[in-house]
């Protein structure tokens, strides 16, 4: 395999409160958004924050255009995030501190 995109995004998470839900339901996928439901308020922010930058840093990586919602991220037992494209590698890192939401991605073909 060989890497073809790397991706990076940063989100402040109070930018995220403005329009929350609307962004919720444009970003996350049906099986992404069962589990934010679950979440109270400051924690749905920061997983949104979170999904919002990854998929953005996955858009950034991917070698053909894609959109946010084409991308759904699962998680392993251990926590890891995982994504899934057909005749992709996807490594993701997201993390958060503070007021802000960061993700890495590197895409390998």
């Amino acid at each position: 395999m060989v890497i073809v995109g790397v991706g990076c995004d940063v989100v402040d998470i109070d930018r995220i409160e403005k329009n929350q839900e609307g962004l919720a339901q444009k970003v996350l996928s049906s099986s992404e958004l069962a589990m934010y439901q679950t979440f109270k308020e400051k924690r749905k922010r920061t997983f949104l924050a979170g999904h919002f930058a990854a998929k953005e840093a996955l858009v950034k990586a991917m070698d053909i255009p894609c959109l946010l919602s084409d991308f759904s991220i699962a998680y392993s037992a251990t926590g890891k995030p995982i994504v899934e494209k057909a005749g992709y590698q996807i490594h993701l890192s997201i993390s958060h501190d503070g007021n802000v939401a960061i993700a890495y991605a590197v895409v390998e073909k």
